[in-house]
């Protein structure tokens, strides 16, 4: 079975690893909130995701997609043709 690589920056590693000592019954809920600096109803919900989408759920969801408010290629070039003629 091939194993999908997820990247993670250093806050989501470092909160998969709280995460998993939570799990893993060495911390607390409330102490992992004061950790992460998040409430313990945020934690609970972490966890109920880790637990559901694995170590992806940690990932920001719209990582890897076009911002809304980017212009249309074919429009930024245009716009950028104009500029260069001034």
């Amino acid at each position: 079975m091939e194993t999908e690589r997820i990247t993670l920056s250093q806050r989501e590693r470092d909160r998969l690893k709280v995460l998993h000592e939570v799990n893993q019954k060495h911390l607390t809920q409330v102490a992992a909130a004061q950790q992460l600096k998040v409430t313990d109803r945020q934690v609970r919900r972490m966890l109920l995701r880790l637990r559901e989408r694995g170590d992806r759920s940690l990932v920001h969801g719209l990582r890897g997609r076009p911002s809304n408010r980017k212009l249309a290629v074919r429009l930024e070039q245009k716009i950028v043709a104009r500029v260069r003629q001034r």
